[in-house]
């Protein structure tokens, strides 16, 4: 039992001697991956831990200004078991950053010269005032041989001519180190401003990842550190290409980025995300909702359609606010509370004060919803427009080919995720209720296996710009519309040719006649989709009737199903080339409107 007793001493002493022989090693490791959130950036370290076998304190050095605090996270890559990992700070002497150690030379040695040059006015200053107590020995000097008449004239006129010259050389040279100063001044602005960009706050602190590790073989192994940092975004955008022959469009998808977190990423594997980058685990429970009786006058009421979509947009525009907190503060709390060691179990977390204050805004919410629902009065039936719908969850994510560098930096940089090839087919729109210029538009559908997430669109015609537009998020195997300028060689209008008024009973009859054309100047035909619109009547006092123009109406599915019921005209046209004027391809139409003799119509 005694032998057992110094058996155990003494492999806890080898161990003990083991620990303490291997001293820290200190390593920046070598980015490998980022993630490109919307605000963030997860980025992943690879970092090679040497042998031999033990336990070792791994420092992982030059974390960037902008990383979170609290969202360190280490994980073996290779023959290595994590034990902690914490995160400090380290004032040094020095900036950390090879570039930034550069402007800070810069700096000095231009501050040196700035130095330098108010030495130089301080030597001024003091030659001025020599030459005014010259000045000063001389005029009473003067004045007292001049009285006793044994004035030396040029005794005296050389003098003045000294004093002279003297004031002017200094004040030639004051001017002088004065532009100078300005210069070294605006010299030194120019190199700060070049440093902020670069660091946006002081970077004389290194920030570290301290990772206590066991190395399980003699050849040592690998781990990887993660972390998030802020000031890194992504955007959409996209670049439309049709040829000449209008049968395809190429979109090329690019993201802009934007990443000042205070690091290079250098030859990483980039992903880009609309994900939230730590979202709660657990979901919020609902509470259930009691209800009582009260008076009407008790009571804010809400009454009617419209009044309702307001209150409930607000309400949805709230808790999409608070699901985003929750989100947040349980990320930042939880980690705050791992890394102070304060809980022995997540479940510890999930049941604190914290967790439950967070479900209960969501519940409150969630209340004042319902209620709405129950309380409103004015009763209405079918769907109510207007509701704005908040997609919480949808998120996209798009692993980059290759591998990308991207210096930290101000400016958005570029990068394609995509060039999706697919058909289309191309057509002109003219509504001259808006305006006399004919657009090309194609119809395409993504065929992709990515979702196009909203963004600008820079759109080319046979390699030149043509304009920019607004590209909507597009799921795979959704159809949409893509804008390619205006076709100057077409024009439209829109006139009315007759309008007819008449009694009968009770009821105002008027009839408006109107003619669309679309004059062609171009030397090859084209297909232009004309719209056009009638009135539409809210409730059932206004009668409107199409009497001519229904039977050429366009038999597009889409657009009879979509827009034919809200009052919406279209008309397919073939536009011969060189058709203007008198010849102009042209649709007549015509509809009448009854209503009460002694009513008239007006907007709303």
């Amino acid at each position: 039992m005694q032998a057992a007793r110094w058996m155990v001493a003494g492999i806890v002493l080898s161990c003990t001697m083991a620990v303490a022989a291997q001293e820290p090693f200190e390593t920046k490791g070598i980015l490998d991956a980022v993630t490109v959130y919307r605000g963030q950036a997860l980025v992943t370290r690879l970092v090679d831990v040497p042998g031999p076998a033990g336990l070792r304190e791994v420092v992982i050095t030059d974390l960037p200004g902008r990383t979170v605090e609290g969202s360190l996270f280490a994980e073996s890559a290779d023959g290595v078991e994590i034990r902690s990992v914490r995160y400090r700070l380290r004032p040094v002497a020095q900036d950390v950053r090879e570039e930034v150690r550069a402007l800070d030379e810069q700096i000095r040695a231009v501050q040196d010269q700035q130095q330098a040059n108010a030495r130089h006015r301080a030597v001024l200053t003091e030659r001025k005032d020599y030459l005014d107590k010259l000045e000063g020995f001389v005029a009473p000097t003067a004045g007292l041989e001049l009285s006793q008449g044994v004035l030396n004239a040029q005794t005296l006129k050389d003098l003045s001519e000294y004093v002279y010259e003297q004031r002017k050389a200094l004040a030639e040279r004051d001017l002088e180190l004065a532009r100078e100063e300005r210069a070294l001044n605006e010299q030194v602005g120019l190199l700060q401003r070049q440093r902020n960009e670069l660091t946006g706050e002081s970077a004389r602190t290194v920030r570290e990842a301290v990772v206590f590790v066991e190395v399980n073989r003699p050849d040592g192994g690998k781990l990887r550190l993660r972390y998030l940092v802020d000031q890194a975004t992504w955007f959409p955008s996209y670049n439309a290409r049709a040829g000449a022959d209008r049968e395809s469009v190429t979109v090329e998808y690019n993201a802009s980025i934007q990443q000042m977190s205070g690091e290079d990423w250098t030859n990483v594997e980039m992903t880009l995300s609309t994900a939230t980058p730590a979202l709660a685990a657990r979901a919020p429970t609902l509470d259930p909702l009691k209800v009582t009786l009260a008076s009407i006058d008790a009571v804010p009421q809400v009454s009617g359609k419209m009044a309702y979509t307001q209150a409930w947009n607000d309400l949805a525009q709230q808790r999409s606010q608070a699901v985003n907190r929750r989100n947040l503060d349980n990320f930042i709390a939880s980690n705050a509370v791992v890394q102070q060691q304060q809980v022995k179990d997540v479940n510890d977390f999930l049941a604190s004060p914290w967790q439950a204050e967070l479900d209960n805004e969501l519940n409150s919410l969630a209340t004042r919803i319902q209620l709405l629902d129950l309380s409103a009065t004015g009763g209405f039936r079918g769907k109510v427009e207007g509701i704005t719908l908040v997609n919480e969850g949808f998120s996209v994510t798009y692993e980059l080919t290759g591998r990308s560098t991207l210096p930290s930096r101000s400016d958005q940089q570029l990068i394609q995720i995509a060039a999706l090839p697919m058909k289309a087919e191309f057509y002109k729109l003219a509504t001259p209720l808006l305006t006399d210029y004919v657009y090309e538009e194609a119809s395409l559908t993504n065929q992709g296996e990515q979702v196009l997430l909203a963004g600008p669109v820079s759109a080319f015609v046979e390699g030149q710009f043509v304009g920019q537009g607004q590209l909507p998020t597009v799921a795979v195997g959704e159809p949409f519309v893509l804008g390619f300028g205006i076709d100057s060689t077409l024009r439209a209008s829109r006139e009315l040719v007759e309008k007819a008024e008449s009694i009968q009973g009770g009821n105002r009859e008027v009839t408006f006649t109107y003619r669309l054309a679309v004059e062609n100047f171009g030397s090859r035909p084209a297909k232009v989709r004309v719209i056009d619109r009638l009135p539409v009547s809210r409730g059932s006092d206004i009668k409107v009737t199409l009497l001519t123009g229904e039977d050429t109406l366009s038999t597009d599915e889409t657009y009879r199903r979509e827009q034919r019921g809200n009052g919406i005209l279209r008309w397919d046209l073939e536009v011969p080339a060189q058709t203007f004027g008198l010849s102009a391809a042209s649709q007549g139409y015509k509809f009448q409107l009854a209503y009460d003799k002694q009513m008239t119509v007006t907007g709303g």
